[in-house]
């Protein structure tokens, strides 16, 4: 099944005329094995609660096989050197980047997603809590 027809197959919710993910299934159905057939695609998680939501953008997951990880994060800060990028805008989106063709790179992802202290923290400030199940996502 291709990434971007999995709508079909976890909890889905629509919002404002999107179809989002749940993120927590998404991870469930990855552990067990699921193949998953990666195409070029961005990954935008969402959290959804009370009828409200509030867009990650930037742990936005990016799937590609036009660039590699190097010219990727080069283009998206338009630094010339890898050594100008941060360390921790490198790990951020080095988390949020695959090539098609990389194995893990959406279980990788998702793994970081539900790990990721800041995300959780942002979250609560906003929510007044962190419910895992909450996290979805929009698939382009």
């Amino acid at each position: 099944m291709r990434v971007t027809e999995i709508n079909s197959m976890i909890k889905s919710v629509e919002y404002a005329g999107e179809i989002f993910v749940n993120l927590q299934e998404l991870n469930e159905l990855l552990k067990m094995d699921f193949k998953i057939e990666m195409e070029d695609c961005l990954i935008t998680p969402y959290y959804i609660q009370d009828n409200r939501r509030m867009e990650l953008y930037q742990y936005e997951f990016c799937c590609t096989n036009e660039l590699e990880f190097q010219q990727y994060i080069l283009k998206l800060t338009g630094k010339e050197k890898i050594e100008d990028v941060s360390k921790e805008i490198y790990i951020l989106r080095r988390n949020c980047f695959s090539t098609c063709d990389e194995p893990n790179g959406l279980a990788n992802f998702l793994k970081f997603i539900f790990e990721n202290k800041n995300l959780k923290k942002e979250i609560k400030q906003v929510f007044g809590d962190y419910i895992p199940e909450n996290l979805y996502a929009a698939i382009y």
